[in-house]
């Protein structure tokens, strides 16, 4: 858009959408991208289908708040201060040019708790209404039918399906397979993030969970579009409530 294309855009739109991602690890089979390829592919699909809604995207924020990550050579991150800032940054000028509400669509787990952070602070300072929604949470049921019982949060089936719909490329299929976990070499036990919660390598080897063989892009055309439906349906729920 031109500046005064943009002028219009803000004023009209029910909501200005800011994908939010990262970069960071996603084991040794998928990019450091994988959460802002999905972040900027399926915002832009959930623009394009919506009907009832005026939907206007932001540039994909593509940096994240990755510190658990970090060990991992490539893992770009903000510190939480940081991400809280630039989205308060960013919800600013959304409110000078018009903007009436605000809709972060998040594609990473550690973004969460300072986005959190940010709405509260937004709509008490700023005075701009602000949603915010994980992606893979609107379809958690349907992942979960595809493969019971295994994990699928970071680097898994579930996010290895979506990179081999959308940048395929970019997938090393030689190097896709069941993700190792530490153990506790006295007892013999799985280790968990409850006792070593500071950084992701202390648990997960390669930086993976679960296992990505069980990848096919079969999954990602059977929860994209339930997951675009669902958003957009809560999206015009939640502006009943205003």
């Amino acid at each position: 858009m031109t500046y005064e294309e943009a002028r219009e855009a803000f004023k009209e739109a029910d909501f200005i959408v800011l994908p939010t991602g990262s970069i960071e690890q996603h084991s040794i089979h998928l990019p450091l991208s994988t959460d802002s390829i999905r972040a900027e592919e399926l915002t832009k699909h959930l623009v394009r289908k919506s009907r009832d809604l005026k939907l206007i995207m932001l540039p994909t924020l593509y940096y994240g708040q990755s510190n658990h990550h970090i060990h991992f050579p490539g893992t770009l991150t903000l510190s939480e201060d940081t991400y809280i800032k630039v989205l308060k940054e960013i919800a600013w000028s959304v409110k000078q040019h018009g903007g009436k509400r605000l809709f972060i669509l998040n594609f990473h787990g550690g973004n969460n708790a300072p986005i959190n952070v940010a709405r509260n602070m937004i709509e008490r300072r700023i005075g701009l209404k602000v949603y915010s929604i994980s992606w893979s949470s609107t379809v958690r049921d349907l992942i979960q039918e595809w493969a019971p019982n295994v994990p699928f949060s970071h680097a898994g089936f579930y996010e290895t399906s979506m990179i081999l719909r959308y940048r395929p490329d970019l997938v090393k299929h030689e190097k896709m397979k069941k993700q190792e976990q530490r153990f506790d070499e006295n007892t013999g036990h799985q280790l968990t993030r409850k006792t070593t919660a500071a950084y992701w390598d202390d648990n997960y080897i390669t930086g993976g969970k679960g296992d990505p063989t069980l990848a096919s892009v079969e999954l990602a055309e059977k929860i994209i579009p339930v997951a675009t439906q669902r958003i957009l349906e809560a999206l015009k729920e939640d502006m009943k409530f205003e």
